[in-house]
């Protein structure tokens, strides 16, 4: 506006001397870019508030992505870390191993209290069991010792003759379940071994060693002697001799390789 305002002063001014048709041009071209100057702050107006308006929208967006988004606590944190826990494998039914010779004594000593008519408090007679123990003489405590060991003799009887009724797929999900609680910390829980699994074959040199020894050979040296003079036996055999060794094995091998294979199939 104060353009325009002082072209219409400098166009009064000229009047005096500029034609008339010379002053309404240079007025209408004042006016135009006037109006030119004013669309284009119009414009830059309407750019300016278009982006803030975008810049709002896109602000207001995050703020309600962020809301709904899950914050994890403390409490879902700790469900994520925990370990899945292996699935429940039921334990096969095993002969029960016996009782040791303390324990054999410990309830003797419980049943003569409840005979008694005395009400036994678990703790005490412990203690009581404990110093009567001590008491025996070696050949009092001889009668327990004995008694474990005919107890161990047909435990292990009955272990052998349970395993060899177990399927190879028995064995694999009492082993996966043994193994299971040893990782937990459980202890005195070894994997069974089936006594029907295929069994590795000896190498070429214990097959060598195998033939010495259901001939006699070195029978009267201590063991690690003996094992010093299979070794150089075996030194000085021909390596035509060895290759027959080397063939039996490769083939045991081959053969064991199907077996186990077979066998694994069936643990699943």
């Amino acid at each position: 506006m104060l353009s325009l305002s002082a072209s219409f002063r400098s166009l009064t001014l000229a009047s005096a001397t500029v034609p008339i048709q010379a002053v309404r041009a240079m007025a209408t071209k004042a006016a135009g870019s006037s109006t030119a100057t004013s669309t284009r702050a119009k414009k830059t107006d309407l750019t300016l508030k278009a982006t803030k308006d975008a810049k709002t929208t896109k602000t207001t967006k995050t703020i309600k992505e962020a809301s709904n988004k899950k914050i994890p606590t403390e409490a879902t944190k700790s469900k994520k870390a925990e370990p899945v826990k292996p699935k429940k494998i039921a334990p096969l039914e095993l002969p029960k191993r016996p009782s040791s010779p303390w324990t054999l004594f410990f309830k003797e000593h419980l049943d003569k209290v409840k005979a008694s008519g005395k009400t036994v408090v678990p703790v005490q007679e412990t203690v009581n069991a404990s110093a009567a123990w001590k008491q025996l003489t070696p050949d009092q405590k001889q009668v327990y010792e004995d008694r474990y060991r005919a107890n161990m003799e047909d435990f292990k009887r009955q272990m052998e003759q349970r395993l060899q009724e177990l399927t190879p797929a028995e064995f694999g999900l009492e082993n996966s379940r043994r193994r299971a609680l040893r990782a937990t910390g459980k202890k005195n829980l070894p994997s069974l071994k089936d006594p029907n699994a295929p069994k590795r074959p000896l190498s070429s040199f214990f097959r060598f060693v195998q033939e010495q020894r259901a001939a006699g050979e070195f029978a009267s040296l201590p063991v690690k002697e003996r094992t010093r003079s299979f070794a150089d036996a075996w030194a000085k055999v021909p390596e035509s001799e060895k290759a027959r060794y080397a063939e039996q094995a490769r083939n045991a091998l081959a053969e064991y390789k199907a077996a186990k294979a077979a066998y694994e199939a069936e643990r699943q």
